[in-house]
């Protein structure tokens, strides 16, 4: 991939541990005169501190993206972000995903996707997902658009009990396992406010296709971007997860709030 390929780093100043599903290449960036096949970023970040125990913090994402001239891409995304206190790990979640989706040229188009998801602090060993959507382009102009996607995915998931504060809330199983279907919905936005600002929010609505369906699990992103230098930029991220039916008695919502400087060439 050579030149083809873009490194990013990114050095998180202060965070909080949640997963996150959404991709770079939803983000409002400017149109490349020349056609590439090929694109690519990593993020990492790592710190290390001794007092009575070793405590290694670290996070790291690699995502390629294939394009291809129909105007659709295929993206392949891995994410892990971890925190060990000596040998016990106090944060350990990620995701690996392939998404084929529309590089925001269509209309209406159809994107389908397959992943998987762990977060040990939670509890959550597992989650596998595949699915998909039809996609809506309601408007796109020079420095704004909105997308919004409608469709279902399958999923199978396995959970333990290292979430949960009260220890009387357990049972005799050391895991707990369920399979369903959910009605996905979502609406994406972009929004350039000038060369050297842009945001991009992400908002997921997702219900489980049975008798609970009125438990919704909402995940909400937003990324905000300030160009500093031509090589260098300044992030603001946001995202948090509702969700109102879980495996284990564990809180129904998370945050995360992380601020960092990103460098790329």
């Amino acid at each position: 991939m050579n030149s083809k390929i873009k490194l990013i780093i990114v050095f998180a100043l202060f965070s909080t541990p949640l997963f996150s599903q959404i991709l770079n290449s939803d983000r409002l960036v400017s149109e490349d005169t020349i056609y590439k096949k090929w694109r690519g970023f990593v993020d990492l970040s790592f710190s290390s501190d001794k007092i009575k125990k070793s405590l290694v913090d670290g996070s790291s994402k690699i995502e390629i993206d294939r394009f291809f001239k129909n105007d659709y891409l295929l993206v392949t995304s891995i994410n892990n972000d971890f925190t060990f206190n000596g040998k016990d790990a106090i944060q350990n979640d990620g995701f690996a995903q392939i998404r084929f989706r529309d590089n925001d040229k269509h209309e209406w188009s159809n994107e389908s996707f397959v992943q998987y998801q762990w977060n040990s602090a939670l509890g959550m060993d597992f989650r596998k997902v595949i699915g998909s959507n039809v996609r809506k382009r309601l408007f796109e102009k020079k420095k704004i658009d909105l997308y919004t996607g409608l469709g279902i995915f399958y999923e199978t998931e396995q959970w333990n009990w290292n979430g949960v504060e009260n220890p009387d809330q357990y049972n005799e199983n050391p895991t707990l396992n369920r399979s369903l279907i959910r009605i996905n919905n979502y609406w994406k936005m972009a929004y350039k406010l000038n060369d050297n600002m842009d945001i991009s929010a992400v908002s997921y609505f997702q219900l489980p296709f049975n008798k609970e369906i009125i438990n919704l699990r909402w995940f909400f992103e937003l990324n905000t971007y300030i160009k500093m230098t031509k090589s260098a930029g300044f992030v603001i991220h946001w995202e948090h997860t509702y969700d109102n039916y879980r495996l284990v008695p564990i809180s129904n919502y998370y945050y995360s709030l992380n601020f960092g400087v990103q460098l790329k060439w």
